[in-house]
């Protein structure tokens, strides 16, 4: 099969050819039609100091995606040849403290496709049947292949109530983008949005937020409390992992505010704890991934009733061999999210 490799520990990735992997006890073998590059895909294409320390070459790359069901190993049951599926990357080891209080999204042991084992850019992949998620009829190829970055913001836009808020959402990265349309559908009273890179503030923009910020042009926090609330908003989604970003974030909240951080950090950040958190009565909440599985459960009932609102942020499609463009555009920051068809 083909597939897409970090083959050595370099920059770029490799397109070759791998033996289709065989499903064992409880795994299915899925044949990917779409891929999504995630911005982890590209931290790992980069080989930055993140990918280092954790990638392990070589591994096939890739961990958003939809195909279908060809074959599956034995104790699999209820699926049928040829069924569309997508599935949750994080593998779970199911017995320590956290699976078994029903938080497996933060697992000790989490094992990831595309990152601790072979993953989704290749013509197949396996992966256990408690991964597996069936995709509803209803919804589009493209729109399940995004199932994994969309529900990283459906998780954060749902770790704090935004109905009658205002809400900041700092980084129009894909998921940033994604969180625009549901915090909308959940009530939010009023969507800022600020984004410095102007490609990604037009898809924003395409979006309809009540404001978009050029942070290059102006001072987030001036406009903030002029045009919003000269007390701050209610809730921050730090979406971007900036310095910037996230200091600015936090003292765009109003006091008793919440701070709900997805954005990663490259580095450690210095951060005025007793004037920006303490002080105000901060509420921060940390978010790792995907609740699994009540965050699928909320994407697919999204996808179905309000799918096409997320068009404008999947922005480019290319062909399988043709990965290098879909990495360009993204490492130049002139794409929202990028689609591989395999």
């Amino acid at each position: 099969m083909r597939c897409l490799k970090k083959a050595s520990a370099k920059e770029g990735l490799e397109l070759s050819d791998a033996p289709v992997p065989t499903p064992n006890e409880g795994e299915v073998l899925v044949r990917v039609t779409h891929a999504g590059i995630c911005g982890t895909d590209v931290h790992i294409y980069n080989w930055d100091r993140w990918s280092q320390r954790r990638i392990k070459p070589p591994v096939i790359t890739g961990h958003e995606f939809v195909g279908v069901v060809e074959e599956w190993g034995s104790e699999v049951d209820g699926l049928q040849k040829g069924q569309r599926v997508s599935a949750e990357g994080h593998i779970a080891c199911g017995h320590c403290r956290y699976c078994r209080t029903g938080n497996a999204h933060i697992c000790e042991k989490v094992r990831i496709i595309g990152i601790d084992r072979d993953g989704c850019f290749a013509e197949y992949l396996v992966v256990p049947q408690e991964n597996i998620w069936p995709v509803d009829e209803r919804i589009r190829n493209e729109h399940a292949a995004v199932f994994d970055p969309l529900g990283n913001a459906m998780h954060t836009v749902m770790s704090e109530s935004v109905a009658g808020k205002t809400v900041l959402i700092t980084g129009a990265g894909a998921i940033g983008l994604f969180a625009i349309p549901i915090a909308r559908h959940m009530g939010a009273e009023k969507i800022i949005v600020s984004e410095p890179n102007e490609s990604r503030r037009a898809i924003a923009e395409k979006l309809s937020p009540d404001l978009c910020i050029d942070t290059t042009k102006e001072d987030m926090l001036e406009v903030i409390h002029r045009e919003v609330d000269p007390t701050g908003v209610d809730v921050l989604l730090e979406m971007s992992g900036h310095p910037k970003g996230f200091a600015d974030g936090l003292r765009a909240c109003r006091g008793g505010g919440t701070a709900v951080l997805l954005g990663i950090p490259a580095e450690p950040l210095a951060i005025d704890w007793a004037e920006d958190v303490i002080f105000k009565a901060l509420k921060i909440v940390g978010v790792n991934g995907r609740r699994m599985f009540d965050t699928w459960y909320q994407s697919s009932r999204f996808l179905v009733q309000h799918g096409k609102e997320i068009d404008p942020i999947l922005t480019h499609e290319f062909d399988f061999k043709d990965y290098e463009k879909g990495f360009d555009l993204l490492r130049k920051g002139q794409a929202g999210k990028v689609l591989l068809k395999v």
